[in-house]
């Protein structure tokens, strides 16, 4: 009888796009010669594109370059690789061989050479793993025995991604090694409790850490962003496995049950319990340091009390899941609440000179031509309703970004302000299972400030952004245009949350415009 050796089957993907282009990648594994070939072909293509494309290896999320790559690539800052698409009769093409084994996956993005626009999916890089195909067994001959037929998936760059994983709690058990067992599936670094955001990937944050990671690689620089480290999804999970947390893990297992029987008024009592978890020793050591490199800074206070104003924080955020809020829109929209994944976003506070929300689409003309802004004085807080009065408005053309008309003057009474100029704040990390394309999280779940805020009276009679038309132009303008580079990377409408400190523009965070 021959003897066998391993091969893979063929595997194809298709990503369709609202333009009626289709990308369908074909991955060949083979057992011999080479480790893999990927065919990225686009269809109903009319214009020129690039691939932009790194390979990942195993355990580690940063691009390389491989040492065999197509003709006519050019390597970009030593880390990716930039290869033109061909035209091959009704379609473009680009082949790439593979030869090194220990490239688990490759990661592109494509890029429109005619007007410089990206193409990427979720506004994060498309990933092919090359190593999850069904096997198949090859004889010497060359002839599969038992061949399965190509495998073919169908996906959609969806601007919310909507990630399927197992429920957070285990109904059968509760043993701490039944937690740690789900923290693991749920965090792929599971021995690690805090991150850079350079640290992780898509499927380990929210869409708060996704588009923060996003615009710090592909904004230009003069979009400053805060400093950031993240809590990623499975902590929450690896903390409670802890030996010291076992009998609060059991407690919340029986509490979840009569949740899942109806019994809405245990959602209180979870959140308490989730107040009782105790950190690990090896927990703030590790914060400290991630802060530290990420240039983050530690707050005012004695040590010890210092990291318990820290450890209170990221409760507060992590039980601010069990409340009435985020329940009932979970059964609105036929959510499955259990399949919220929670990770914490742990940012720089910026006190701001001013706060600002801004649309790249007109939300009450629906005229995509025009930026629409809200500014007001002091924290974003002051701007989403913490007192009574308007913003200052302002359109914006999208083809003369530079002469934005005021149609609203502010006149909120009061504004927030934090006594430090720079302090952190915790902010809840999403992403939602089988939400359907309803749900919304805006409001509902609590970000935590380390700093209490002083509500201060507001007078812009002596403000330069109401008395000095240069400088109220210079300003309105910065946000209109942040916006629109953003929303030129990202390739469709766009929310964007910020603040302004000493006339330069930080982004907070942006999402898509629906």
């Amino acid at each position: 009888m021959a003897s066998l050796k391993s091969g893979k089957c063929t595997e194809i993907k298709n990503f369709k796009f609202q333009d009626g282009m289709v990308l369908q990648v074909d991955v060949s594994v083979f057992s011999s010669g080479h480790n893999a070939k990927v065919k990225l072909q686009l269809q109903n293509c009319s214009q020129t594109w690039i691939l932009h494309w790194g390979c990942i290896s195993y355990g580690n999320k940063r691009w390389f370059v491989p040492s065999f790559y197509p003709p006519g690539t050019t390597v970009y800052k030593k880390a990716a690789l930039s290869t033109p698409f061909k035209k091959d009769g009704d379609v473009y093409v680009v082949d790439i061989e593979l030869r090194d084994p220990k490239i688990h996956a490759i990661e592109f993005v494509l890029k429109n050479t005619k007007n410089d626009k990206w193409l990427k999916m979720n506004g994060a890089s498309f990933r092919i793993k090359l190593h999850e195909e069904i096997d198949v067994k090859i004889d010497d001959a060359g002839n599969a025995i038992n061949e399965t037929s190509p495998k073919e998936i169908i996906e959609k760059p969806l601007r919310h991604r909507i990630l399927c994983t197992p429920p957070f709690f285990p109904k059968l058990s509760t043993s701490s090694s039944t937690w740690q067992g789900l923290s693991q599936k749920n965090n792929t670094f599971s021995n690690t409790y805090v991150m850079s955001l350079e640290e992780t990937c898509s499927e380990m944050v929210g869409e708060k850490s996704c588009s923060i990671r996003f615009l710090s690689i592909e904004a230009p620089e003069w979009i400053k962003l805060p400093a950031s480290i993240v809590l990623p999804f499975g902590v929450f999970e690896k903390v409670l496995s802890e030996d010291i947390n076992k009998e609060v893990a059991k407690k919340i297992v029986c509490l979840t049950e009569h949740v899942d029987r109806g019994d809405i008024s245990k959602l209180k009592t979870i959140q308490e319990t989730v107040m009782q978890i105790k950190a690990p020793r090896r927990m703030s050591i590790e914060v400290r340091k991630k802060m530290k490199s990420s240039r983050l800074p530690w707050p005012h206070g004695r040590g010890e009390d210092t990291w318990n104003r820290l450890w209170h924080a990221m409760k507060m955020v992590w039980a601010s899941k069990w409340n009435e809020g985020v329940y009932i829109s979970c059964r609105k929209t036929n959510t499955n609440f259990d399949q919220l994944r929670i990770g914490i976003l742990v940012q720089e506070y910026i006190r701001a000179d001013y706060a600002f929300v801004t649309y790249t689409y007109h939300p009450v003309t629906q005229d995509s031509s025009e930026i629409y802004t809200e500014i007001v004085k002091g924290s974003v807080e002051t701007l989403v309703g913490a007192s009574l009065g308007l913003p200052m408005v302002s359109i914006t053309k999208k083809t003369d970004l530079k002469s934005p008309i005021v149609t609203c003057y502010p006149s909120k009474s009061t504004g927030l302000y934090t006594k430090n100029k720079r302090s952190i704040i915790f902010r809840p990390d999403f992403i939602y299972g089988n939400t359907n394309g309803g749900y919304t999280s805006n409001g509902i779940f609590d970000s935590i400030s380390m700093e209490n805020k002083e509500e201060v009276v507001l007078d812009y009679s002596k403000d330069p952004l109401v008395t000095d038309l240069r400088f109220q132009a210079l300003i309105h303008s910065k946000v209109a245009e942040t916006a629109k580079r953003i929303e030129d990377l990202y390739g469709c409408a766009q929310i964007v949350e910020g603040v302004v400190q000493d006339e330069q523009v930080y982004v907070l965070q942006c999402k898509p415009l629906l």
